[in-house]
């Protein structure tokens, strides 16, 4: 896939997550500059927390990709290759960002902190078997930390947090 960086799939994505995503969001103080893209930093960690909930959100999300590219989607999400650089989902605006939901940048980082911890006790739960992610389909646990480390690892490289 062209123009796409090589992730390590051998990581513990769980231990990503759970480790090292908190203690780079500590980190973050605000100032830091986008190496690609129109969102700030405060954006970014906003932007990352709504796909965290998919996996709790009722009724379910739907799938919004055509039928017949549902395959490559899934391809790519078990793949290697990590998003390209100024890949833009084609539902957001293509010239601005989200309007700001938290009235600052310690409180996006809480309400970030809180998502993670909320998502990881979704898909540990005994309950749990797939929650539709709305380009990839349906995923169990496995894909839905696979999909958080690509999404995850693509922001903080933004930002040059990793």
């Amino acid at each position: 896939m062209k123009n796409r960086p090589i992730l390590d799939m051998n990581v513990s994505m769980e231990d990503f997550l759970s480790v090292h995503v908190p203690n780079i969001i500590k980190k973050i103080i605000g100032n830091e500059k986008a190496q690609w893209g129109i969102m700030n930093v405060y954006e970014m960690v906003e932007h990352l927390i709504f796909p965290l909930n998919f996996t709790s959100m009722n009724p379910e999300m739907i799938i919004i990709t055509p039928l017949d590219k549902i395959e490559n989607q899934y391809l790519f999400l078990k793949s290697e290759f990590g998003m390209p650089k100024n890949f833009k989902f084609y539902l957001l605006p293509e010239d601005r960002t989200l309007p700001i939901i938290y009235p600052d940048l310690n409180e996006a980082k809480q309400k970030l902190n809180e998502a993670i911890e909320k998502f990881l006790n979704t898909i540990n739960s005994p309950q749990f078997t797939k929650k539709t992610h709305p380009i990839f389909g349906k995923l169990n646990r496995e894909e839905w930390l696979i999909f958080q480390y690509k999404h995850f690892t693509h922001h903080f490289t933004q930002f040059g947090l990793l």
